[in-house]
């Protein structure tokens, strides 16, 4: 009988809870009317406010119905908007916070972030959010009177593929905007200069920064800086990185894995302008030592340095993850054959390896092609094809350059018609050496087929 009485409770609050959907979704359509044509205030425009409204009013009347009808989608549609909007009224509330401790000309005294603290996310969040709480709580605690067919599962399932799918589809859909904004941006560039003006051209000179009318703007210099500077990275970062990963993943006992690895990944929280300066006021200086005339001590083996430091982090974690996820049973069928670790780790281990280090690899290059501050301040950013600087070819390394990301960075500010274009054309040409490198990289990652017979 206390059973039957509890039921029949729940159904009754159930029922209540349905009217008072139908109820709310019926006000919020009557506000969302005033708020579109102006008769109340609202801080939002007309369109949002009737878009919003609108879709509020659907989904309520939608879980009023669900409810009334115990289904288990309409418990669903109150609880996700419950959710929503308390996430809304935190988000409101951490940005009330900040705007006041860190919004002043002064240091905000702590009984002042105190009390901010407590009115924000106590006193004001407590009483905004106690309804969508009380929802949630008791939908908990509802779950046995609803009906839930085989049909509204498959609904729900599909429904969640659709939206994971569509979050996992966004990357996609921002690099392409991206990419269309850069490329409609470049257009003037490639209907008033040309593309091959631009790919073979040999001096950049715009006529914006002179004042005359016969403005060059080959990108040759900077294409051959990117490369040269890219090169040299990964001649001295690849190596190192590799060698770090095998450490960690394969040789060195746990203690020091445990001292290495957090400063490795330190390198990787490092602003670039930190690197800047490093290279500016450390490696300038020694390089400087070496004694070729024209030696500035900023150039290429400077940016290769830096961007060989930057990329350490993201080639070596990347690598000692692939390392780790070779099975441990390729190790003892190799030991088993009476070869050593390191003849393990040459013959089996890296090879088992390759597409996570290739991509590991990849990943660094991308980062070094799009590094900007950092080289700006170290590779001495000359608008000339980098040659060496005496007879010995080695001395390339020493001759300043500029990069298409430091040409974009050093002359945005400024540029202006053909000019501004031009830089946006800039880059779309980094768009496509990355999409190139990435093709590569996917041809060399290709496991042989199986030869036939």
């Amino acid at each position: 009988m206390k059973m039957i009485k509890t039921i029949d409770f729940k159904r009754k609050t159930i029922r209540a809870l349905s009217v008072t959907s139908g109820l709310s979704s019926i006000a919020i359509f009557v506000i969302t009317l005033l708020g579109y044509f102006q008769r109340i205030t609202l801080p939002f425009s007309p369109v949002l406010i009737l878009i919003i409204g609108l879709a509020f009013t659907i989904l309520i009347a939608l879980s009023a119905f669900g409810l009334w009808t115990y289904k288990n989608w309409g418990r669903s549609v109150l609880f996700s908007l419950a959710m929503l909007v308390i996430l809304y009224f935190i988000i409101t509330a951490i940005f009330e916070f900040s705007v006041i401790v860190f919004g002043g000309k002064e240091v905000t005294p702590i009984p002042v972030i105190l009390k901010t603290f407590f009115n924000c996310f106590i006193y004001k969040l407590s009483y905004k959010i106690i309804i969508p709480v009380a929802l949630i709580l008791l939908f908990r605690y509802q779950e046995e009177g609803f009906i839930e067919n085989q049909a509204q599962r498959n609904f729900f399932d599909k429904t969640v593929r659709y939206v994971l799918l569509i979050a996992a589809s966004s990357s996609l859909f921002i690099v392409a905007m991206i990419f269309i904004f850069t490329f409609m941006e470049s257009t003037l560039a490639i209907e008033e200069i040309g593309l091959d003006t631009m790919l073979t051209g040999t001096i950049w000179r715009p006529g914006s920064i002179i004042g005359t009318e016969d403005a060059q703007f080959g990108m040759v210099p900077m294409i051959i800086g990117s490369i040269y500077s890219t090169i040299g990275a990964v001649i001295l970062g690849v190596p190192l990185a590799i060698g770090t990963a095998i450490l960690l993943a394969e040789i060195a006992p746990q203690t020091v894995r445990d001292l290495f690895r957090p400063l490795i990944e330190l390198l990787a929280g490092i602003p670039s302008v930190i690197y800047g300066l490093f290279g500016m006021i450390v490696l300038a200086p020694l390089i400087r030592n070496f004694e070729v005339i024209g030696n500035s001590g900023f150039g290429l083996l400077n940016a290769s340095i830096i961007l060989a430091i930057m990329i350490l982090p993201t080639i070596t974690n990347i690598t000692e993850d692939a390392l780790n996820a070779v099975p441990d049973s390729y190790r003892k069928a190799s030991y088993g054959l009476g070869a050593t670790k390191w003849q393990t780790i040459r013959s089996v281990v890296l090879p088992a390896a390759r597409s996570g280090i290739i991509a590991a690899i990849i990943l660094g290059i991308g980062r070094a092609l799009g590094e900007t501050m950092a080289l700006i301040m170290v590779i001495g950013n000359s608008i000339a094809i980098p040659t060496p600087l005496n007879k010995n070819p080695l001395t390339i390394a020493l001759a300043t350059a500029r990069t298409l990301t430091g040409n974009i960075a050093v002359e945005i500010n400024y540029a202006a018609g053909a000019h501004r274009s031009s830089l946006f054309f800039t880059g779309v040409l980094l768009f496509v050496l990355l999409l190139i490198i990435n093709r590569v990289a996917h041809f060399m990652m290709r496991e042989r087929k199986p030869s036939k017979g």
